[in-house]
């Protein structure tokens, strides 16, 4: 993975703002965006969508369809890269759903995260399957989010 000057670097010079919606890492996305200083030019909110009701709350996502998924679908995840990226009227959304455990939910495996980049008209989703205890998978998830985020930037 690119560290995170690098990826900072990449996202100054294109003068592009980031902003994040987090569920099962809780923050950790944020925290890795912000590590360095200077990091405002970049990096502009994030909303931690932990629980259903705030997905719904704050982003209109129908209870019906969080119900189904208990909040953990490509489809969510690609709603909140979108709505996050308008919210914040920035260049770019992230957003990351999953499962870090300990238990899985609706038949869903544990590990089971969908994290996604929404830049310019397209938005790049992956489906990951990890492994680990709960802080592994939340910080692995984040860190798979960034390289996302910097796969995205170099796409032609």
């Amino acid at each position: 993975m690119p560290t995170m000057q690098n990826i900072f670097k990449k996202l100054k010079e294109r003068k592009v703002t980031v902003s994040v919606a987090e569920s099962c890492t809780a923050g950790y996305v944020s925290y890795l965006l912000t590590k360095l200083p200077g990091s405002s030019e970049i990096f502009k909110g994030a909303f931690i969508v932990y629980s259903l009701e705030s997905k719904n709350r704050f982003f209109g996502i129908p209870s019906s369809l969080l119900n189904k998924t208990d909040g953990v679908s490509r489809k969510i995840c690609i709603m909140l890269a979108k709505k996050i990226k308008k919210h914040f009227n920035t260049d770019i959304g992230l957003a990351v759903v999953g499962f870090a455990g300990p238990k899985a939910k609706k038949g869903i495996k544990v590990g089971t995260i969908y994290i996604a980049v929404s830049y310019k008209n397209k938005c790049f989703i992956k489906k990951l399957s990890l492994k680990g205890k709960r802080d592994t998978i939340r910080k692995t998830a984040s860190r798979k989010l960034i390289g996302l985020l910097y796969e995205t930037l170099n796409r032609k």
